[in-house]
């Protein structure tokens, strides 16, 4: 199974990954990895991504998937993924994907991200949060305010939902 797990920065993306490949022997991969030079160059000078930087890293995040997965038949794989078209273009190229909207309080991004190793600042975090577009697809929520305990729960449950559906 493909599960693509999206949303915004410090919403718990990796973490959620990180449990699927601990708890559910999922493979993890941080699409961040792939990022072009010129957008960890924007992350760092605080400007956002263009569409035409969005278009190209998303052309190779499809060939990235489409690599793991004929290799890991569990994947799961994170990117914070803004666009509904990008979206749009993973699921053409892998239609049995399963989006994953991992979300958390505001408070508690930002309080991630003051506290964090991430490359994002809380400042660039609230500039860039108006560019992300709620999924329109087809999609599941995993709520990361708590702690590992209900992060593993939920991903039990849908995961045991998958398994009945089979």
């Amino acid at each position: 199974m493909l599960i693509y797990l999206f949303g915004l920065p410090a919403a718990g993306k990796n973490y959620v990954g990180e449990i699927l490949a601990d708890e559910f022997d999922y493979t993890f991969y941080d699409g961040d990895l792939d990022l072009t030079p010129e957008m960890r160059d924007a992350v760092h000078d605080g400007r956002p991504f263009t569409a035409e930087m969005r278009d190209r890293f998303y052309g190779l995040l499809i060939d990235r998937i489409a690599e793991l997965r004929s290799a890991y038949p569990n994947l799961a794989f994170c990117q914070a993924t803004f666009k509904e078209h990008h979206r749009e273009l993973i699921a053409a190229a892998h239609p049995d994907i399963v989006y994953v909207l991992v979300e958390a309080d505001e408070a508690v991004r930002l309080a991630r991200l003051s506290h964090g190793n991430n490359p994002v600042t809380v400042e660039y975090a609230r500039m860039i949060a108006g560019f992300f577009e709620p999924p329109r697809h087809p999609h599941f929520i995993i709520s990361n305010n708590g702690g590992r305990e209900d992060v593993v729960r939920q991903l039990a449950a849908l995961l045991a939902w998958f398994d009945e559906l089979e």
